[in-house]
């Protein structure tokens, strides 16, 4: 059951967003957790949650003295060591970046979805319309491939929604899309992105159209996977603010009856 929240930090002097970089907005967050808590959050070869804080991407010149870090959480269960970390352990803990002192002084929860009303609500369609909202890219031996593939794209959201959803989706969807969908439109620019002071990402970021040439029951997995994403991300580093996606709804093609 993925669970989206806003985390609400303030600073004690402003900074400007640049300093905010990916690694120090993931050792902001673990630094929220208890040793026990962390350890849960870094299980396993997936993760199960991603972190976006989307300004770093796009205003990286402004100066903030409060800002908001979106926190998804692919299993729910974790939602429960995480509040008791966060709202009674730690609650007033104070961390710092690059020095200056930082309190999180609100938790919002956005939303809340189980993986069968994503399977059950998704809808047959044909066009799907995805924004990149931050830079996205995935790993090709030790290279960042940054186009958006169709294979891909499903590919890194079904590894995802295997590991954390009770009902799977057969791998044979790869298959369909391999056959079936393709890249009919794109509005993208790659960018170089850093993450710390020593690493950088190579990924696009900008909006694509997937085209489907076979209206079937496949397709209705791909939408659940896509607004899947909207949690999860996609690709490489969603712990770290890289792969935010936001599934545009206006261009659903009729229902398959």
């Amino acid at each position: 059951m993925p669970l989206k929240v806003l985390l609400v930090f303030r600073l004690e002097s402003p900074i400007k967003v640049s300093q905010l970089k990916p690694k120090t907005i993931h050792g902001l967050f673990f630094g929220l957790l208890r040793e026990e808590t962390g350890e849960l959050f870094h299980t396993g070869r997936i993760k199960p949650f991603s972190l976006f804080f989307t300004p770093y991407f796009r205003f990286p010149e402004r100066e903030v003295s409060k800002f908001t870090v979106e926190l998804n959480l692919l299993d729910i269960s974790l939602f429960r060591h995480f509040s008791n970390d966060v709202l009674i352990e730690n609650r007033g803990r104070e961390l710092n970046i690059g020095g200056i002192p930082v309190s999180l002084i609100n938790v919002k929860p956005l939303s809340v979805v189980n993986y069968s009303s994503l399977l059950e609500n998704a809808t047959a369609c044909q066009d799907f319309v995805v924004d990149f909202l931050t830079p996205t890219s995935f790993k090709r031996g030790a290279f960042d491939y940054i186009l958006p593939e169709p294979e891909l794209i499903f590919k890194s959201l079904l590894k995802k929604w295997n590991t954390f959803s009770p009902e799977k989706i057969g791998w044979e969807l790869l298959e369909f899309v391999k056959k079936h969908v393709f890249v009919s439109g794109l509005w993208i620019n790659s960018y170089k992105t850093e993450v710390s002071e020593k690493a950088k990402i190579l990924g696009f970021r900008g909006r694509v159209y997937l085209y489907s040439d076979k209206l079937s029951e496949e397709t209705k997995y791909l939408k659940a996977l896509l607004k899947f994403s909207e949690f999860s991300g996609v690709g490489r580093k969603s712990t770290m603010g890289f792969g935010k996606t936001r599934l545009e709804e206006k261009n659903e093609a009729k229902e398959l009856v």
